[in-house]
């Protein structure tokens, strides 16, 4: 499949600055985690340290990037009501902002205390929103069959190498256990026309996840700088072994 640059939220040679800023900062993350201890710890240093806390510079006012690519999202999502929707690896609670339109409540998860913080802050105003820390690789079964739609986006490539197949089955079945039957799951992960360790890495996280005998592979979309896959949760739950 080509790629069509028509629909590609990089649209202003401003944002190159915004690619260049995300590569300086997953540098930076790989130098910390090294330091840190806690599996957190790489990730809270690093938003605090960050100019407004945002080391991603994804709320900068003079990149479009990330603005246009969250309004692509909500447009591949099936058209239908949402209950209750989950965020996983929120950041600084941007998507979830936009998952607040949608859905009745919404709830935004993140490793790092910083980020969730300033989530927090950031959706205060809205009633239907709540923001808890958590990891990703250690969501409590309370949660378990809470959602109609989980949102995975940008996230799970930064879980800590080395990132194997079996990994990712494990974590696309606890990923699906959260769900609702019928319930909606949209993953996505950077993908750049040029074949590289990234582009290989999402397809692997996306091939683990359509692999998964709980999820149905509804669409696909293959866009300049990211792919997305929407996913359906098996109507009839599986029986715990």
């Amino acid at each position: 499949m080509l790629f069509d640059l028509r629909h590609s939220a990089f649209r202003s040679l401003r944002d190159i600055g915004l690619f260049l800023t995300s590569a300086r900062s997953d540098a930076r993350l790989l130098q910390l985690r090294q330091q840190a201890g806690a599996p957190g710890a790489a990730f809270d240093r690093l938003y605090a340290d960050a100019p407004r806390h945002d080391p991603w510079a994804a709320t900068e006012p003079q990149y479009q990037y990330q603005r246009r690519k969250y309004q692509a999202l909500i447009g591949l999502l099936p058209k239908q009501p949402y209950r209750r929707a989950l965020d996983l690896g929120c950041g600084l609670g941007l998507f979830t902002e936009q998952l607040a339109r949608y859905a009745e409540q919404v709830v935004g998860i993140d490793i790092s205390a910083v980020a969730i913080g300033c989530a927090a802050d950031r959706t205060r105003a809205l009633a239907n929103v709540q923001m808890r820390q958590g990891d990703i690789l250690e969501l409590g079964a309370e949660l378990e069959g809470g959602f109609d739609l989980v949102v995975v986006a940008d996230t799970i490539y930064y879980l800590p190498p080395p990132i194997e197949d079996l990994l990712l089955k494990r974590l696309a079945a606890q990923i699906s256990r959260l769900l609702i039957p019928d319930g909606v799951l949209l993953l996505v992960n950077h993908y750049f026309p040029m074949p590289n360790a990234q582009t290989r890495l999402t397809r692997r996280i996306h091939s683990a996840f359509q692999w998964s005998p709980a999820l149905t592979l509804i669409a696909e979309y293959r866009r300049a700088f990211f792919l997305a896959s929407v996913l359906r949760r098996s109507s009839a739950l599986e029986r715990p072994a």
